[in-house]
């Protein structure tokens, strides 16, 4: 995007001159009592996360102003992240869990308790996404990215544009297309997707219908070039797909490219269904046995001061619940959320957060079966 080039430069400037005094980065809303402790910093904070999620300046300019090397890895999907915390002795201190995932976190005891001593620019995030069922009161998270979920396609392959779940599971539809098209390898998305195709809540955990939404995605999947959560954004843009069940900012990805990675295609467009989609957010959780606690709130502090959280969303094209930062966003990527990749007041009437609870584990049954096909 043309200003991202703008924000970095300048950004990176200002926490380096906060650095020489002794500030330290972001400080607007440092503590008076003195900001942040640089004898309690660790030399590394190790960040596990989704593919394609923070722009890779902000570890750079992390880096510059307070003297700690972030190394990123990736995961595919919740479950991966889950199952990896599970097993103990991860080597992360930061992740990000969606939602329903930090519910698990909770109550397997995977998350360290917030210090928000330590967070003095949680006062930027918008209220209302605060407080959320899976986090009572963010005792152990803070909203990072959210997003929505739809169907991203190819304007020439669909020029009269596309408004239903039919597109990806109707067989007259994906016949034509075959191998051209995915679906998000999440055991809640899809499943979700169908779910709403066939007129119910995608939380919905009735056993006859789930049994329906097994048979569609069975039969869907001959048709499937791939279960895809990780490159998405990628295989768009280089129209090796032409459809693809896609989170939003994937979405916009495809659409402007990744600076310094992929040219983005401008044929690309994003559209929740009529029969209505997912709503969802990502949060910073900081690991239970992690060694570098203190080092990780800092970094988060840093990803909530406003000009950081516009530049990352600028970069990584998803939503920021950080509501100082909207007025900094780029007007080109306003554009883009007015055209369809930020849901407005209408569309917002037909999102669900997706609900985990006893009932909602039969989804990884279902998943697993669907997988095993």
């Amino acid at each position: 995007m043309p200003q991202r080039s703008l924000i970095g430069p300048v950004l990176v400037l200002t926490l380096m001159l906060l650095a020489a005094c002794g500030g330290g980065g972001a400080q607007t809303t440092e503590t008076p009592s003195g900001g942040v402790d640089r004898n309690r910093l660790s030399r590394e904070l190790y960040f596990y996360t989704w593919s394609d999620y923070i722009d890779p300046a902000l570890l750079a300019q992390f880096e510059a102003a307070y003297g700690v090397r972030v190394i990123v890895d990736i995961y595919d999907s919740n479950e991966d992240l889950i199952a990896k915390l599970r097993a103990g002795n991860s080597g992360y201190d930061l992740v990000v869990p969606s939602d329903y995932a930090v519910s698990i976190m909770a109550a397997e005891n995977l998350a360290a308790p917030l210090d928000k001593s330590l967070l003095p620019n949680l006062v930027r995030l918008d209220p209302d996404l605060l407080n959320q069922p899976f986090d009572p009161d963010n005792a152990i998270s803070v909203p990072y990215l959210y997003g929505i979920t739809g169907i991203a396609y190819n304007v020439k392959s669909f020029p009269a544009g596309l408004d239903s779940w039919s597109a990806v599971f109707d067989a007259n539809a994906i016949a034509a297309y075959r191998g051209k098209f995915s679906m998000l390898d999440d055991e809640r998305e899809t499943p979700g997707a169908a779910l709403r195709y066939l007129g119910h809540s995608l939380n919905e955990t009735d056993p006859a219908v789930l049994q329906q939404v097994e048979a569609l995605l069975i039969a869907q999947k001959p048709y499937l070039a791939a279960y895809n959560s990780a490159d998405v954004n990628r295989k768009l843009a280089s129209e090796e797909y032409v459809l693809a069940h896609a989170w939003s900012g994937s979405a916009l990805q495809a659409r402007n490219g990744l600076e310094g990675d992929f040219a983005g295609n401008p044929d690309i467009r994003f559209v929740i269904p009529k029969e209505g989609g997912m709503i969802w957010m990502d949060n910073l959780v900081i690991v239970a046995d992690s060694p570098n606690s203190y080092t990780a709130h800092v970094f988060i502090n840093f990803l909530l001061d406003p000009a950081v959280a516009a530049q990352n969303v600028g970069w990584t094209g998803f939503l920021t619940p950080n509501r100082d930062a909207l007025p900094l966003l780029p007007e080109d990527l306003q554009v883009l959320y007015a055209e369809g990749f930020a849901p407005d007041d209408e569309v917002r009437q037909r999102l669900e957060w997706a609900i985990r609870n006893e009932q909602t584990a039969v989804f990884t049954d279902l998943w697993t079966a669907v997988k095993g096909q």
